[in-house]
């Protein structure tokens, strides 16, 4: 084989090794974050009254108001929900619910598939509980109470 086809074949091969490189690159990295799925968390026997929390940490159900982004959460990977004002998680510890970094473990829920559901903290087992009242704080209560419903509505991005 002559030189100039040796060196054709090695540019070849090169140029193909390059482009699977290209073509490999964006399989490796890491993926598009997925478009936003905002949600109001409704107290399931007033649905008035929506999930609402504040800078401080704070978990309450209030008024549901259109333009609050405080009522509104993101349920960005399968049982954590972010809120969309303050950027932390739904969590709940003992009988406290709160927000916090999504990156730790009493951020996890579990939802029942029903209408009305039932939103399960994994850490503690207990539920999401509230009596629905304007301002009240939100707890964590065993499950059988009929005070641990709510219902999820979708808003419009």
């Amino acid at each position: 084989m002559s030189t100039s086809k040796q060196m054709l074949l090695r540019i070849t091969g090169l140029l193909a090794a390059a482009a699977l490189v290209f073509v490999a690159a964006p399989a490796g990295a890491a993926a598009a974050p997925q478009a936003e799925s905002l949600y109001w968390i409704r107290f399931a026997d007033n649905f008035a009254r929506c999930l609402d929390s504040n800078a401080q940490g704070d978990v309450y159900t209030h008024n549901c108001q259109d333009r609050n982004d405080h009522q509104k959460w993101d349920n960005y990977t399968p049982g954590k929900f972010k809120n969309k004002r303050t950027g932390l998680c739904l969590a709940g510890g003992q009988s406290s619910v709160f927000t916090t970094s999504c990156s730790v473990n009493a951020t996890d829920w579990r939802t029942s598939s029903t209408t009305k559901k039932r939103f399960t903290n994994v850490s503690t087992g207990l539920c999401l509980h509230n009596q629905g009242g304007h301002g009240q704080a939100v707890g964590l209560r065993a499950c059988q109470s009929g005070t641990a419903y709510w219902t999820t509505t979708k808003l419009r991005s």
